[in-house]
């Protein structure tokens, strides 16, 4: 990923060089570092396409939803503080609009929740939408805490506000879930995410 790099090249100005911690990963719109504050990570993102499609994702669905995230913090959802749009720059034969956000620091689930919610969200190698409802969910849990160990009420509640939420995220898997430190389950990753009926 170049978020960071295209940053550095673009709009080095708008970096805080000596408040960014370790690299934790990337993904398909951004990386993720730690910052001088323990429990904050920030993220810097980046949309290709060209001038009127990258401006329009970001400000149509993008700013729209950090913005309410920040002024209205979901149990499932990892709490946004706050968000920077750096720019909208050329680059070979697109544009790009980089921006971040900060958010808190959560913790990678275990290899056994993952299997769950591989199992009642997602197979997104293979394009199935799933769309249990919340009795087929507890009946499959049962059956899979014979073999994984996971908190089964923390689950059902992530499911069944995940569901009824008023945003979708349109990227739901197991890398886009982590955990707090009393283990609740968060959603992470909205760059492809926006409000229901925006």
């Amino acid at each position: 990923m170049k978020a960071l790099s295209f940053c550095e090249q673009f709009c080095p100005e708008k970096i805080e060089f000596n408040k960014l911690g370790k690299w934790l990963g990337d993904g398909s719109d951004g990386e993720v570092f730690l910052t001088d504050k323990p429990n904050i990570v920030i993220k810097f993102c980046i949309l290709y396409n060209n001038i009127n499609e990258v401006n329009k994702q970001y400000w149509g669905n993008t700013a729209p939803l950090l913005n309410y995230l920040i002024s209205n913090p979901i149990d499932i959802f990892a709490r946004v503080y706050a968000h920077e749009y750096m720019g909208t720059f050329p680059q070979d034969f697109r544009d790009v609009v980089l921006y971040s956000y900060t958010m808190e620091k959560l913790e990678d689930i275990s290899e056994a929740e993952k299997k769950v919610f591989h199992t009642i969200l997602s197979h997104e190698d293979r394009g199935i939408v799933k769309n249990y409802s919340i009795k087929e969910v507890q009946e499959i849990l049962q059956g899979l805490s014979l073999g994984l160990d996971f908190d089964e009420n923390k689950v059902i509640f992530f499911y069944k506000n995940l569901k009824k939420s008023n945003i979708n995220h349109a990227d739901i898997h197991p890398r886009n879930i982590m955990k707090d430190k009393e283990g609740n389950f968060k959603m992470i990753d909205f760059d492809r995410a926006q409000l229901n009926g925006e």
